[in-house]
């Protein structure tokens, strides 16, 4: 009996650690921010976003098949690194994704590409001074919000 009892429990722990490994969410790698503008921005003001950002860190701009939607290619560091731009109209905000890429899967970038968010950010500020910049983790999985 106990030993029936053990196997039904050991199986619903089983069970449960599996859908929270499935249904759970995962936090990417990588610096994340929204940048909150009051008025609707426009085609243009990602255009000059993306130039301002090519011209003073030396990137080189990827096209884009999406409305809006820029990839700024690595600036030959160690780590390389990119900067992804994406604009949602309707929700009146930009989303800049400074990412690195090096072995491992960590979710903390370095030193040198945090500083390097920060030049990115700056950058930001110029263009839009009255948007709010707020910081996020950025989450995949069934349950991430």
């Amino acid at each position: 009996m106990v030993h029936a009892l053990w196997r039904i429990y050991s199986l619903r722990v089983a069970i449960g650690l599996s859908a929270g490994l499935i249904g759970g969410c995962v936090e990417l790698p990588g610096i994340y921010y929204n940048v909150l503008i009051n008025e609707r921005p426009s085609e243009s003001d990602c255009v000059n976003l993306t130039d301002a950002l090519t011209a003073k860190l030396d990137l080189q701009l990827q096209p884009s098949a999406y409305q809006c939607s820029g990839i700024l290619d690595s600036d030959g560091t160690d780590p390389p690194r990119n900067v992804v731009i994406n604009t949602y109209f309707r929700q009146r905000r930009i989303v800049v994704e400074i990412n690195e890429f090096r072995f491992g899967n960590s979710t903390v970038p370095s030193p040198s590409t945090q500083q390097f968010a920060q030049q990115v950010m700056q950058i930001v500020h110029e263009q839009f001074p009255t948007a709010e910049l707020m910081r996020f983790r950025a989450q995949r999985g069934l349950i991430a919000p």
